[in-house]
């Protein structure tokens, strides 16, 4: 009979000493991207049992991490963000994503349209829960996340959502832009303006709309930037 998988971090969030495990147990002997790290180390993490990470910004953690392994020479930056991980006489994490099927990936959370062009972004997410709720009591409008990062949405979304939240998101789009703050300011001042703000949300960034309000809010804004 094959000896059950034990993972021996179960029940203990992870920490900047768990990723630099975890990172040469799932990649030894690879060159992998980032993103892919900070993906699977979670994914690995939490399937096993692990708790979510204290830290609200997981990638930087990851990032860190993967800096520090390089002083000791576990890995080397090859090219701008790719490592290749090489620690001898370490044994391969069993990798066991495949056995839990109600667990969502990264990967499987894809954004339903992606627009525009841009080294920056602005995104927005909202909980299917909250959504089927509003549309159970006849209302149109949902809370809706609307913010924006410089780096990979997906990844800015699920450091956001990933600690201690059971649904996963919806991602209804991405807006790529070369001024993702002023795309947002003008969209938050507008849905302020009309009163959509949820009042003790945590944050500043939820609103009581929906995509298609946002999107047309969009279109408009981008209107003015280029009559400007």
């Amino acid at each position: 009979m094959e000896e059950e998988y034990k993972y021996r971090y179960n029940k203990l969030p992870i920490t900047p000493t768990i990723i630099e495990d975890l990172i040469i147990g799932l990649f030894n002997g690879k060159t992998v991207k980032r993103d892919e790290i900070v993906t699977k180390v979670l994914n690995h993490h939490k399937i096993n049992g692990g708790l979510p990470p204290e830290a609200k910004d997981f990638s930087r953690s990851v990032k860190r991490a993967l800096e520090n392994m390089a002083k000791k020479e576990w890995v080397t930056n090859r090219s701008y963000g790719f490592w290749e991980v090489n620690k001898r006489d370490l044994p391969v994490i069993e990798d066991n994503e495949g056995q839990e099927e109600d667990v969502t990936k990264v990967e499987e959370i894809p954004a339903h349209a992606v627009y525009g062009n841009g080294i920056s972004a602005v995104y927005l997410y909202y909980f299917d829960s909250y959504k089927k709720l509003s549309l159970l009591q006849n209302n149109r409008t949902w809370p809706c996340k609307i913010g924006r990062t410089d780096r990979d949405p997906i990844i800015r979304i699920l450091s956001q959502v990933s600690t201690a939240l059971p649904e996963t998101p919806t991602i209804e789009y991405i807006i790529k832009t070369d001024d993702a703050s002023l795309l947002e300011t003008m969209l938050h001042s507008i849905l302020k303006v009309r009163g959509k703000q949820i009042e003790n949300s945590p944050g500043l960034e939820w609103f009581d709309t929906n995509p298609d309000e946002v999107i047309e809010l969009v279109d408009f804004a981008n209107k003015k930037l280029l009559d400007s």
